[in-house]
């Protein structure tokens, strides 16, 4: 409903006016020492922020609902609402209260949104991404992606075919812009109703447009050195994101313009990354995850670093070989590991703090901040200098001492600098002579006035003289009537009063000017001094962001040397070889919660892996559950993609044939709400890996096929299998409880059978957690659901039903042999093997009749 102004206060009218042309931001009103909100914008945050809800104007017969938040504080609640996808506009008193006639003037300064916003204390990258897909006759085309981290000064963009949910999880951003044409578009259907999407006109992605404010940014005649001149949709997503920044009043210099070739980088999608726990556990928390493991980080930097190794794995054998070298040279050197781990502790973020000196808007305690991560340079360089190998003198070479900024900031800055510009007390005593002229007489002007008075005493022998102040008339000398014939000539009458009269002189009225705005124009110096100071400093940015870039994987590399050596891990020999070969391999995250007592078993079984070559390429894993199937396929996942961060790994051995790709297929996902049963995704999942792995990819699923029927899910299992190894021929692990499938080991070479070794005492079963070749005879179900708990008359009832149901299993399996045309059709072998009576045929005769299948696969 719109509201008519007509009978508003001046305040009400401008803050009307300037919501106006916020409409989509709830705008943060400065008035004094709060930020107030009006109107639906109070509504909404009075809600989400837990905030009393008033109104102004209670007389008027429509009064504005009002309500607000100290300024001071205002970034928690801020963060609230940028979680909730709202934007906020910054509204600032930009008049001086002392010289505005009528209200203060005010304007928006600023816009924040949930990709523009650093919560306190993250050291994630806060990326912001605009999305521009290419259009083509068939739908079909690729799309520009452009990504920045205002926090950082990072600027990327690429083209991909890949589906945006895919790029969406590898980056996380926390805002995406997309042109508002798309908002109709089925396949963002589901997505726009997140507020992390904002539509923006379709306009600001022109292709002109965003070429020429390319250009301009990055202050080059053309994007060929960035050999982007051909990718159209990278650039006009480009363009749409720095338009959309500058529209919200968030000016960033970006450092350099960064082409990702998404070729060198291995793509893990949503579900990997769920499955997998690489970020986060299950239940969203850090704890259990690979990157809480390995995350033994001292700098924000290297922690930036080391979640964006995680993200994008490497694909090219020489750039993991540099890395591995570098953490080896921190695994094999403790003294050195231990003196970095001392030095980088609790290292500032001096490339967030070095974007502030670029943008000019650092405050003095960063400053010093600053200084004091600057003075540790020294230190590392000198601890590093201690090791010759070649990884060391390479990093060596891209840190900067920046000792001249050191002795600037420390020569300048006061020991305990204020957290803004405008407290005063920024320099020390001693660095501007007029800082400390101001400073003195607004510190001791009690002093220079009673100096005054007793030297015109002296001069003009009235005893009684004495100098005082009011708000009225200011500094005065009041002389009592007896003594008014002593009063000198140059004295200026100012008041009369009874029994005195009050004066002034020419140098009364210049020390009271000087100590009456000597605070103010201390601010003001201070101010300049400090604009000035930044400015000098500012000339060494590139060489701080490199040192900072330095500084992170320097601390990247330590981290995982230390995490491998308090762990017992090992350095993994990268191959391009397809094979994987990784002995006595562990668990990370499993092995560490053993470790701190969180899981009740007493010590980590480790168990190998080989696979890729061309006699094995497909496991089919069989064992009861709780066995450990699961664990053991996350655990070869994790080893490799470990292995391609450059980091080592939980195993004995390891030699690592790179993957292009991890898929996963775990566990049930049940999206009811979107009209998608358990089964429905995990077929959508499966479609999905089917659809993209290749070869060099590393397949792991899990009970394919247990959402349906058992016929059903058979066939359907043993279709993926025959598929994978006739199709893809990517390395595979596949856990089943369908044993049927083990039969397939038999049709092809590629494919071999193993199990999860149990020891059976009467009812009693014991897991080994131990992965040896064969297949599981039986699922050991009954057995596990009495550990479970469940009721004894269930187990015994479940023990008889068992027992009529393998009796008729494979009559009925038989009976069913037109649901299995998938499996025999046309194909005399299969018809041939779904002849035998298994319950019948003696050994002699299944040995001769399994050479007969042999000839026919050999002759067909």
């Amino acid at each position: 409903m719109e509201i008519s102004q007509e009978n508003f206060t001046p305040l009400m009218r401008q803050y009307f006016r300037i919501k106006e042309q916020y409409k989509d931001a709830i705008v943060f009103f400065r008035l004094g020492d709060f930020y107030e909100m009006f109107g639906d914008d109070a509504k909404i945050a009075s809600n989400i922020l837990g905030l009393t809800l008033t109104s102004r104007d209670k007389s008027k017969e429509n009064p504005i609902s009002m309500c607000g938040i100290p300024y001071f504080a205002a970034n928690s609640y801020i963060e609230k609402l940028l979680r909730e996808g709202y934007k906020i506009a910054i509204c600032e008193q930009i008049g001086d209260p002392k010289t505005s006639k009528g209200i203060v003037e005010r304007e928006v300064v600023k816009v924040l949104t949930p990709g523009t916003f650093l919560p306190e204390g993250t050291k994630e990258n806060v990326y912001i991404m605009a999305v521009y897909p290419q259009k083509t006759s068939n739908e079909q085309g690729r799309m520009g992606i452009a990504l920045a981290d205002i926090t950082t000064a990072e600027f990327i963009v690429y083209e991909t075919e890949k589906n945006l949910f895919d790029e969406i999880v590898r980056f996380e951003p926390k805002e995406i812009i997309v042109p508002k044409s798309l908002e109709d578009l089925l396949k963002f259907e589901n997505l726009i109703n997140q507020r992390m999407f904002t539509l923006f006109d379709d306009w600001k992605f022109d292709y002109m447009l965003a070429y020429k404010s390319l250009i301009e940014h990055f202050k080059v005649s053309s994007l060929k050195s960035f050999g982007l001149e051909d990718f159209h949709p990278a650039i006009q997503a480009a363009g749409a994101l720095l338009r959309y920044l500058e529209e919200n009043k968030q000016e960033t210099q970006f450092k350099q313009l960064k082409v990702l070739n998404l070729s060198d980088f291995m793509l893990l999608d949503g579900t990997t990354k769920k499955n997998l726990e690489i970020l986060s556990s299950l239940d969203g928390q850090k704890e259990g995850s690979l990157l809480w493991v390995l995350d033994e980080t001292n700098t924000p930097m290297g922690t930036r670093f080391l979640r964006n190794a995680l993200s994008c794995p490497l694909l090219n054998k020489a750039e993991i070989e540099e890395r591995l070298d570098g953490v080896e040279v921190f695994f094999k050197d403790f003294v050195l590991r231990e003196n970095v781990d001392r030095v980088l502790n609790d290292f500032p973020d001096i490339e967030r703090l070095g974007l502030k000196i670029k943008k000019e808007n650092i405050s003095p305690r960063e400053l010093k901040a600053l200084k004091e991560a600057l003075q540790r340079i020294p230190e590392l360089k000198k601890t590093l200098q201690l090791n010759n190998s070649p990884v060391i003198q390479n990093l060596l070479n891209s840190l900067y001492e920046l000792n001249e900024v050191v002795s600037l900031i420390d020569n300048a800055l006061a020991d305990n600098p204020p957290n803004t510009i405008n407290e005063g007390g920024i320099f020390r005593d001693g660095y501007n002579s007029i800082v400390d002229e101001l400073r003195t007489l607004k510190n001791q002007s009690k002093d220079y006035i009673l100096k005054m008075e007793t030297e015109e005493r002296i001069k003009t022998g009235i005893n009684s003289l004495k100098i005082g102040y009011n708000r009225v008339f200011g500094y005065y000398i009041e002389i009592t009537k007896p003594n008014l014939k002593l009063v000198p000539s140059h004295y200026i009458r100012k008041q009369t009063l009874a029994n005195a009269e009050r004066f002034e002189t020419k140098e009364l009225k210049e020390l009271e000017q000087k100590i009456l705005s000597a605070e103010e124009r201390l601010k003001i110096v201070e101010e300049e001094l400090f604009r000035s100071l930044i400015k000098e400093i500012s000339k060494n940015t590139e060489q701080i962001f490199k040192s900072a870039e330095t500084i992170g994987y320097i601390d990247f590399l330590c981290c995982l040397a230390k995490v491998a050596s308090k762990y017992k891990y090992t350095r993994p020999e990268i191959t391009e070889e397809e094979v994987i070969e990784i002995v006595e391999g562990r668990h990370p995250v499993i092995e560490r919660l053993i470790q701190l007592g969180k899981l009740p078993e007493q010590r980590f079984i480790p168990n190998d892996l080989s696979i890729g070559s061309k006699d094995q390429r497909i496991i089919i894993l069989t064992g009861p559950n709780m066995a450990g199937k699961s664990t053991y396929m996350r655990q070869n996942a994790l080893i490799i993609l470990m292995a391609q961060i450059g980091s080592f790994v939980p195993a004995k051995e390891a030699k690592i044939g790179i993957v292009d790709r991890i898929f996963t297929r775990i566990g049930a996902s049940d999206y009811l709400g979107k009209g998608q049963s358990t089964f429905m995704v995990e077929m959508i999942e499966v479609a999905n890996i089917l659809n993209n792995a290749t070869e060099k990819s590393f397949i792991i699923l899990d009970e394919v096929g247990r959402g349906t029927s058992t016929f059903d899910g058979i066939s359907i299992a043993w279709a993926v299998v025959e598929y994978i190894a006739e199709k893809i021929m990517a390395r595979t692990l596949f856990a089943t409880h369908y044993h049927e499938l083990t039969d397939l080991a038999f049709s092809y070479d590629c494919i071999k059978n193993y199990t999860v070794v149990v020891k059976e005492w009467g009812d009693e079963i014991i897991f080994l957690r131990k992965i040896q070749k064969g297949g599981a005879d039986k699922s050991y179900g009954i057995q596990v659901a009495r550990l479970a708990g469940l009721p004894q008359q269930i187990i015994l009832r479940a023990k008889e039903i068992l027992k009529k149901l393998e009796k008729k299993e494979f009559q009925t399996f038989q009976s069913k042999a037109k649901q299995l045309d998938l499996f025999f059709q046309g194909d005399p072998v299969l018809a041939e093997l779904a002849k035998i009576d298994v319950e019948n045929i003696t050994p002699q005769k299944a040995l001769k009749k399994l050479k007969e299948l042999k000839e026919m696969i050999r002759n067909d």
